[in-house]
């Protein structure tokens, strides 16, 4: 991996999601402009108020640029305001937030309390490489992102994603 060991811990979200995969980073880092628009309505009815497609410009939960469904997440919040970087240091581990989180439908919200046990198991690295691993095009090797029925590299069908 050519990024620092830093930079790719930024890519681990404190509640157990890889952000290396998310679909809104990934769409910011396309230029995708219509997919953002229509992203910033569902995060905006999420949310429960305005947000533009600028809002979602993000380098990972724990970067210093996060989008605002970030920025406002409650989960990372706790995890702050108890010292922690991830939900995978804390002895409340899982805790109702977090399972609500993994239960709320969403189907990449739906394998935090895996992933998150699988950090303590082998270790954030490890567990980063598994992730970036998993979320790449097996044909050309280029990331994808959790809802990608494609690779928009080169065409590929993807499996394995949501």
């Amino acid at each position: 991996m050519s990024e620092s060991c830093e930079d790719l811990r930024k890519l681990a979200a404190p509640c157990g999601l890889y952000c290396g995969a998310c679909s809104i980073r990934a769409g910011a880092e396309r230029g995708d402009t219509q997919f953002l628009e229509l992203a910033a309505a569902g995060i905006a009815q999420y949310l429960g108020h305005p947000v533009k497609a600028e809002d979602l410009n993000c380098e990972g939960c724990l970067a210093d640029v996060l989008a605002i469904q970030c920025r406002e997440c409650t989960i990372r919040d706790c995890a702050v305001s108890k010292g922690f970087t991830r939900c995978a240091e804390c002895g409340d581990f899982p805790c109702p937030t977090i399972t609500a989180f993994n239960n709320d439908g969403m189907a990449h919200h739906g394998e935090v309390l895996e992933n998150i046990r699988r950090e303590r198991e082998i270790g954030i690295d490890a567990w980063l490489e598994e992730q970036a691993r998993r979320w790449r095009c097996p044909r050309c090797g280029r990331p994808t992102d959790w809802y990608a029925a494609q690779c928009y590299e080169c065409g590929s069908k993807l499996e394995d994603h949501f």
